[in-house]
């Protein structure tokens, strides 16, 4: 089977479509995305073969070109490909100050359709899920009836943090994990020199017929807090500054002397 031919078939099958169907034309929009993008790298790694740097291919006839060491037209193309993974070390971000009482508040979402995520014969030695899954995630897993449904529940959630939290941007997948307390609640966890560490981050993971999501909320310690809505609504009076802060709520008020009664007032009052 010639290259072309091999290629055909692989995106053909991360497209989900007939191998005859796919054309030069043909659109590889639906593989730009983050697992999209994981998926074709594999592939390409499995024929033996990669992209040059720089660009990636929009359709399968600049894909070809390109890995035939033809010059792609430039509408062929994307924006450059991202640097190689690296872990660099954690550090919160900093806090940035906002009027609306959610100073420093970030969140980011992730969704993907489950059917993307490539079957396997076995999780624990399919270089995708080797490459992209922690051991403990593997091992959750592969216990749950669709094992594919949690890994891509696993994948939105490494997703989200890093839409959430730069800090993760070039983090690798493998190094970033989701474990499940006592209760079953997911948290996610960074690999370090001295071992995991639990981060604290907020994390939620759902799951439909044929797509997962996450959501991950992380609010840095020194962002202030935010302010409640009906302390908005209703602000607490002024105390004069004289007065001990608590001294509206620690004792009695002292009676105060009614003050002289001047003018049009005293003399209506005087009779």
């Amino acid at each position: 089977m010639s290259q072309t031919e091999e290629l055909r078939h692989m995106f053909a099958t991360m497209l989900r479509v007939p191998p005859e169907t796919l054309v030069p034309e043909t659109s590889l929009a639906a593989l730009d995305t983050s697992l999209g993008g994981a998926k074709v790298s594999l592939g390409l790694k499995r024929l033996g073969v990669a992209l040059p740097s720089g660009f990636r291919p929009t359709t399968f006839g600049a894909m070809v070109a390109a890995l035939s060491g033809e010059p792609p037209a430039k509408s062929d193309t994307t924006s450059p490909a991202t640097k190689p993974a690296q872990t660099p070390v954690y550090s919160a971000p900093q806090a940035a100050v906002e009027p609306n009482g959610l100073s420093g508040l970030s969140v980011g979402l992730d969704i993907e359709d489950i059917r993307s995520l490539p079957l396997a014969d076995d999780y624990w030695e399919d270089e995708f899920y080797r490459g992209n899954f922690s051991r403990s995630e593997v091992a959750y897993a592969v216990l749950q009836t669709d094992p594919r449904t949690h890994f891509a529940g696993f994948w939105c959630a490494k997703e989200a943090l890093r839409k959430c939290d730069h800090t993760f941007a070039e983090v690798r997948q493998v190094s970033t994990a989701v474990v499940h307390d006592s209760d079953g609640r997911p948290f996610l966890t960074l690999d370090t020199e001295t071992g995991p560490v639990r981060l604290p981050h907020a994390l939620s993971i759902s799951h439909a017929a044929e797509l997962a999501t996450a959501i991950v909320v992380w609010v840095p310690p020194s962002a202030p807090a935010p302010m409640k809505l009906d302390a908005i609504e209703n602000p607490a009076p002024e105390v004069a500054e004289s007065a001990p802060a608590s001294s509206a709520f620690l004792s009695s008020p002292e009676p105060t002397a009614t003050p002289k009664k001047t003018g049009v007032l005293a003399r209506l009052f005087a009779r």
